[in-house]
């Protein structure tokens, strides 16, 4: 087994170190935190960056960011971040509604850049930060490690002391200075500029117990199984990890190939081409789990053509999922083919976004709610045939909140009694991560506020007997428990609506359009584009959006939400 020579440790962070002469008498020391606890993580970064500063030395070695350079650059950070922080309080002072919740955010946004400036980027803050100092780590960390983000900080150093393109390792250093004057901005410090030290004692290299093990498993599947560790520790959604899981049963079956390192740009080709040549329902059967490529195309040619062939976005996405274990593989230093490039060959989408879903109109979102389920039911059983009875259960609600809120479908359906709470007098819907289902990400997170119509029908009411039956659902009717899932179930029977009650003018709708059509008609009534991202869940426009905009009080949310027409006649 090899150590690895520039791997060390300060406190509980792993940093990379390495010293080299630049003169005869003079020493350049390169330090890094890799803002890590975790040894795992820390072998992988500190593995390229070793292999990377090994091609690049000799330009650290010939001063291209000079301590001139630096400071040059710390200065002009410090001095525009003030700019902003003032115009900001000025703004405050002749707008605001409350000085001190103001007052309050820009504490801890001061708290957040100092925390990432100790911690470094990928650090976790401790267990007792702050909820809001925590969201706006969370809100700079993932600015930061934005493409975005890089190339406007990459911009701005070479605008304020020129030069050509940044390596890793310098814009690595970059950023360090970047971070470190958005810390001393917020914290009101002078500005300083950074000074040339006398080398510090070489830091221990790791134990013999640390020494780097031998190169992992190249087969797909554990290549998967290692990544999506340590996602799992960065609170990726399961969901998504599955999606990986799936994707490297379906490239190793298609391709024949079980070796990362044995891939090449012409079987990504002939990978992309059986895509377009699967069934469009593949997978959803668990006899399509043991299948083979030849069962694949066998069943394929069995169909009509417009069964046949995964969507533009679908194909897009599996090349995606093998360029990132591409990228993950390389940084565990196995030797993948320097020209295997799967994003190379994504599709051209002939669809533009936003006509791919389509919205349901008022007239066939009333058509729709005609259906027995809510006019009344031969037996819960059978809820979609004429009868007496309503049934209040998940189907019933789960289409009503969707119209109501623009919510997306596993987050109405995961609604465990404990989401629906009462905040300024109003009573929401809490959209938080649960035992029952995850958010889709950050900017998810949100409060919705419940329309009123919702309220005449009942649904407060079903909440009360759902937490007095001590229900951890509020519809566990739609719980599955195959695939431990909610919203599936009312999918599936959302689809047997749409067909029962508008047949083949219904074939583009789904769930999902609910979605699309809160957002249209909150368009259409006027509403302001920050309070529809507010309710939706969606992220700012901007850094200014993402970080220094509050969120929208909830009675203006609710005003808003109280502007969608009533959906049945109920």
């Amino acid at each position: 087994m090899n150590t690895q020579p520039h791997l060390s440790k300060r406190g509980n962070v792993y940093q990379w170190r390495r010293k080299t002469r630049r003169f005869s008498t003079e020493i350049v020391d390169i330090k890094l935190s890799l803002g890590t606890t975790d040894r795992h993580q820390a072998l992988i970064l500190a593995r390229k960056v070793s292999a990377e500063s090994d091609l690049i030395v000799e330009h650290i070695i010939g001063n291209r960011i000079t301590p001139e350079q630096g400071r040059a650059f710390l200065a002009a950070v410090i001095r525009k971040e003030r700019a902003k922080i003032e115009q900001l309080k000025m703004l405050a002072r002749i707008d605001s509604l409350d000085p001190e919740d103001d007052d309050r955010h820009d504490r801890a946004m001061a708290e957040a850049w100092a925390c990432i400036a100790a911690s470094g980027v990928n650090h976790s803050p401790a267990a007792d930060t702050p909820a809001l100092v925590r969201d706006n780590i969370d809100l700079i960390r993932r600015d930061l490690v934005s493409v975005p983000r890089k190339k406007a900080i990459t911009a701005a150093f070479q605008e304020e002391v020129g030069g050509n393109a940044l390596s890793a390792l310098e814009y690595a250093q970059v950023l360090d200075i970047y971070v470190a004057a958005k810390a001393k901005a917020w914290a009101g410090d002078a500005v300083e500029a950074p000074v040339a030290k006398p080398p510090e004692p070489e830091d221990p290299p790791l134990s013999p117990e640390e020494s780097i093990p031998d190169l992992p498993s190249a087969k797909l599947g554990d290549v998967v199984d290692r990544m999506n560790a340590i996602k799992r520790v960065e609170g990726i959604e399961e969901k998504t990890l599955r999606q990986f899981q799936s994707f490297a049963a379906l490239c190793t079956m298609l391709t024949g190939i079980e070796d990362i390192t044995s891939i090449r740009q012409p079987d990504v080709k002939a990978f992309r081409a059986d895509l377009s040549k699967m069934p469009k329902s593949w997978g959803k059967s668990p006899k399509d789990q043991a299948a083979t490529r030849s069962d694949v195309m066998a069943k394929s040619a069995a169909l009509p053509a417009d069964k046949v062939g995964l969507s533009v976005g679908t194909i897009n996405r599996h090349l995606e999922h093998l360029n990132q274990l591409v990228e993950w593989a390389r940084d565990e230093g196995l030797p993948v083919d320097p020209n295997l490039n799967p994003t190379k060959l994504r599709k051209k989408e002939t669809v533009r976004a936003r006509d791919k879903r389509a919205a349901f109109s008022i007239a066939e979102l009333r058509a729709v709610f005609q259906n027995p389920v809510w006019t009344g039911s031969r037996s819960e059983y059978h809820q979609t045939q004429p009868g007496q009875e309503i049934f209040k259960n998940g189907i019933y609600w789960c289409p009503l909140i969707g119209a109501y809120t623009g919510a997306r479908r596993e987050e109405i359906a995961g609604l465990a009694p404990s989401d629906v709470v009462e905040r300024d007098g109003i009573w929401c819907f809490s959209i938080e991560d649960s035992e029952l289902r995850r958010i889709k990400n950050l900017s998810s997170r949100r409060t919705i506020p419940i329309h009123p119509h919702l309220i005449e029908l009942g649904f407060l009411e079903h909440v009360c007997a759902a937490k007095e039956n001590n229900q951890n659902s509020l519809f566990p009717d739609l719980h599955e428990a195959g695939n431990n899932a909610y919203g599936r179930k009312v999918g599936r029977r959302m689809r047997q609506i749409i067909d029962q009650q508008l047949g083949a003018d219904g074939a583009k709708l789904s769930f999902h359009s609910l979605r699309h059509y809160v957002q249209n008609q909150l368009d259409h009534a006027g509403v302001d584009d920050k309070i529809v991202r507010d309710l939706f869940g969606h992220e700012g426009k901007d850094i200014h959006d993402k970080v220094y905009r509050k969120s929208t009080p909830i009675k203006t949310l609710a005003e808003a939400i109280a502007t969608l027409p009533k959906v049945t006649e109920v």
